[in-house]
């Protein structure tokens, strides 16, 4: 067990060490539960954390075991509705498909937790890296009248993404860091 925690907090750790400016009450390490088995452990993390309240988040985060997560999740559901979660694991399946990269699944990712609440960008495209021979920004645009996503929120008119190693990372842009999205943070524009 001890061997299987450690391998999923690792690239967890990584994730949250990529980010320059963390903003919000709680890091993405934070919201994993060790008393969980690895099917469970991790669950919150990502675009999950976004949908949960408060509440959910500490009532997670004080499970004791995999069939109190298991209640857990089945209830944290039922709350949103079944749209909610079909479109919430069909997204989930293509972030992993297509955002999966330095060991983490998509879904757990910047890209991936922004693909998962507000759906694909109406455009993606690339702009000249702020940083001499460094790599190009990605920019997803969803547009000023792009629908309220899963968490019930509009999406900002554009995201910018840079790769910080091995990981893409949400960009701020204005102090050339790479910042980590946390459960209640707002990504800047």
């Amino acid at each position: 067990m001890g061997r299987r925690l450690l391998l999923l907090l690792v690239p967890l750790a990584l994730l949250a060490g990529c980010g320059g400016g963390t903003t919000g009450s709680r890091s993405l390490v934070a919201l994993i539960n060790p008393a969980l088995g690895p099917e469970y452990s991790s669950w919150l993390s990502g675009a999950a954390s976004r949908l949960a309240t408060p509440e959910e988040t500490g009532e997670f985060l004080a499970l004791k075991d995999d069939q109190q997560a298991a209640g857990f999740v089945e209830k944290f559901w039922q709350r949103r509705g079944g749209l909610v979660r079909k479109a919430f694991d069909e997204r989930s399946a293509e972030a992993d498909r297509r955002f999966s990269e330095a060991g983490l699944l998509g879904r757990r990712t910047d890209r991936g937790v922004l693909f998962i609440l507000y759906g694909a960008p109406q455009k993606t495209d690339y702009e000249v890296s702020p940083v001499p021979n460094g790599p190009p920004v990605e920019l997803w645009v969803y547009g000023a009248q792009s629908p309220s996503g899963l968490d019930g929120k509009r999406p900002a008119p554009f995201y910018r993404f840079i790769k910080n190693g091995d990981l893409t990372v949400l960009y701020a842009g204005r102090a050339a860091v790479p910042v980590t999205l946390t459960p209640s943070s707002e990504p800047p524009l």
